[in-house]
């Protein structure tokens, strides 16, 4: 795998857990609000797996699993086999991802390689290109929320609160095609180092308004979480 980075501990990322996080170079869309800019474009100066998955072991005595963030690790070689190796060092793992590989999901689900999924909806279907910055195949992203919908595993499914691209209308839409989910998590939008410098120049919404959106959520769906705020 790219590895661009790692950190030791973290409180915040994996959920009522203490966790390493690794985070994978490339990603397959440009979301032009994407605060890890240095992911998505990078292409060199990678760390070793081998002294990753050793710096992680050492920390086994503290940590309760360890995070793949990125980028986005799904387009990673060899993710299923670091897993793996991972799952049998009898850590946790939980996997951040846009959704875009279904197959590649499908295949660590059935492997038993991964614990908790955090997918995230960008925006609604009709407005996926603007939200991702690429054609986007949708039938893609409707397969993996299928394949979270139909499984046994933990999971979230995250929206990021982006001002010009989320608001009130579209979190009752995105609510709409995930009344099923266990959780669904709103994010704060941080307008620091974006992919697209425009979205620099537009300020992230306040608490209120994201309480707002919490309380339409919360008409089709159970779990409704605010982070960031």
């Amino acid at each position: 795998m790219k590895i661009a980075g790692f950190q030791g501990v973290s409180l915040i990322d994996y959920p009522d857990k203490v966790s390493s996080v690794i985070f994978t170079s490339g990603c397959n869309m440009r979301c032009p609000f994407c605060q890890n800019k240095d992911l998505v474009l990078s292409n060199n100066g990678f760390l070793n797996e081998d002294d990753i998955l050793k710096a992680i072991i050492e920390r086994k005595g503290f940590i309760d699993g360890v995070v793949i963030t990125g980028g986005e690790p799904t387009i990673q070689d060899g993710l299923l086999d670091f897993c793996k190796r991972l799952k049998s060092n009898s850590l946790l793992v939980k996997l951040d991802t846009n959704g875009y590989l279904p197959d590649v999901l499908r295949g660590l689900i059935e492997n038993k390689a991964i614990d908790y999924i955090a997918l995230d909806i960008k925006s609604t279907f009709s407005s996926y290109n603007n939200a991702c910055g690429i054609d986007v195949d949708i039938s893609k992203i409707k397969e993996s929320l299928e394949i979270l919908k139909n499984s046994n595993i933990d999971y979230e499914i995250r929206t990021t609160g982006v001002p010009s691209l989320i608001d009130e209308e579209v979190i009752r839409e995105i609510a709409s095609y995930i009344p099923w989910t266990k959780r669904y998590v709103l994010q704060q939008y941080r307008n620091k180092k974006t992919l697209n410098r425009d979205f620099e120049k537009i300020l992230p919404y306040s608490g209120e308004v994201l309480l707002s959106f919490k309380s339409i959520a919360e008409k089709s769906i159970k779990e409704v979480l605010i982070r960031g705020i």
